[in-house]
């Protein structure tokens, strides 16, 4: 019989049916990174497990087996969902999207876990919605080594903030004569410490330039929703 690991904490970013009393989800785990696991939720005990299985609630999970698949041996849920509603709970779903499309099984990666806490405390707190999802953008790639640290360029000399640069798939920043992501925003985004309405645009759009390659055609299931949510939302308002 398959032993089960210690509880580690961990938050559920999908959830599905699987056969006819399981759930088959996926975990973001601080021991573990991503996780594919299934849940047996048949019964009083299951029905209680399946309501404990919230997205945004944190959680102590046990998991037994050691194929890809493991099985949800144990959850407690020592508190209720984060309060993450209105165009943060799009924000929440995003970045939810992100850590299963760009995550491999598996791949525990330092600091990545306390980055999604801090990302999602930070939207129930209803900071700034743009700047949140930058920063956690910019921590997941550069934790998987699609984005290098911002503070120097492609030749490894230190990024000047009065310099403008392009990025180069593959390559990196490289400073240009012409228009460009601004040094300033770099070092500033770099700090966790994105301030102007300008910064935000221009990293927003090289995010968006370094994801292209990587999330291929297949669109954001939670921006396409979003996209519709704030549509209604002009149109009902007669805007």
């Amino acid at each position: 019989m398959a032993t089960t690991e210690p509880l580690s904490r961990a938050y559920l970013l999908h959830a599905r049916p699987y056969r006819e009393t399981s759930l088959l989800l996926d975990l973001l785990c601080e021991d573990h990174g991503r996780i594919a696991a299934v849940a047996r939720v048949g019964g009083r005990t299951g029905q209680a497990k399946r309501s404990q299985l919230q997205p945004f609630r944190p959680l102590l999970v046990g998991l037994s087996g050691h194929s890809s698949l493991r099985t949800l041996s144990q959850l407690d849920a020592p508190s209720l969902p984060l309060p993450i509603t209105g165009d943060a709970l799009f924000g929440g779903l995003y970045i939810n999207e992100l850590c299963q499309r760009l995550l491999s099984e598996g791949q525990a990666l330092e600091g990545l876990f306390e980055s999604y806490h801090q990302a999602l405390m930070a939207l129930a707190a209803e900071q700034e919605l743009q700047r949140c999802l930058r920063h956690f953008e910019l921590r997941l790639l550069q934790s998987q080594g699609h984005l290098p640290p911002l503070w120097q360029d492609a030749q490894g000399i230190d990024i000047v903030a009065q310099q403008h640069y392009a990025w180069r798939t593959g390559v990196g920043m490289l400073p240009i004569a012409g228009v460009g992501y601004c040094g300033e925003m770099l070092l500033a985004w770099q700090k966790q410490a994105l301030a102007t309405p300008e910064q935000l645009r221009q990293a927003k759009h090289l995010i968006r330039t370094v994801l292209r390659p990587l999330l291929g055609n297949k669109p954001l299931h939670s921006r396409t929703l979003f996209q519709k949510q704030r549509g209604r939302h002009e149109h009902s308002s007669g805007r």
